[in-house]
């Protein structure tokens, strides 16, 4: 069994995680590339990956409807968000793990913050900041492909 120190079990009884709650183990395989991870391994932040599409904005997930996988946990904030997501995993996960998409174009992994995004062909890239975004905006199309390119280099690291 692992110890958890008290460092580690007062933040997780900050964050609410001490109480019962209902998580699902996904018996599907793994997503297969790196995603951006908080030290309590949750994507994203907890942010919603459904609600960009379905909501059209950023919305904070509930530690109550969690998903987790061998690759890290994603929070939702509707049970219809999270069956949706468990359907179709690669539609909603964010471009580069929801690493910063801006950084990405130059060849850099840096964590990003879900509530500067944007929805692009059907996939949202999230940024570190309002002020990367818009420098990654300037040149979108040679940007992604940029990201594109490095990503398969940096997922993995």
């Amino acid at each position: 069994m692992t110890q958890v120190t008290r460092r580690a079990a007062l933040a997780l009884l900050g964050a609410g995680i001490g109480a019962p709650r209902l998580v699902t183990r996904a018996s599907a395989k793994p997503i297969g590339e790196a995603l951006f991870l908080d030290s309590l391994g949750v994507v994203i932040k907890g942010y919603d990956p459904v609600a960009f599409w379905e909501n059209e904005e950023s919305r904070k997930g509930n530690v109550d409807l969690a998903w987790e996988t061998d690759t890290g946990t994603w929070w939702f904030a509707e049970e219809a968000h999270r069956e949706m997501f468990i359907a179709n995993p690669a539609r909603y996960t964010p471009e580069f793990g929801g690493y910063d998409a801006e950084g990405m174009a130059r060849g850099f992994k840096r964590r990003s913050d879900p509530t500067v995004w944007v929805l692009i062909d059907g996939k949202v890239y999230l940024h570190y900041t309002i002020e990367d975004q818009n420098r990654w905006a300037e040149d979108i199309r040679e940007n992604i492909r940029q990201g594109e390119k490095n990503w398969e280099r940096l997922k993995d690291i």
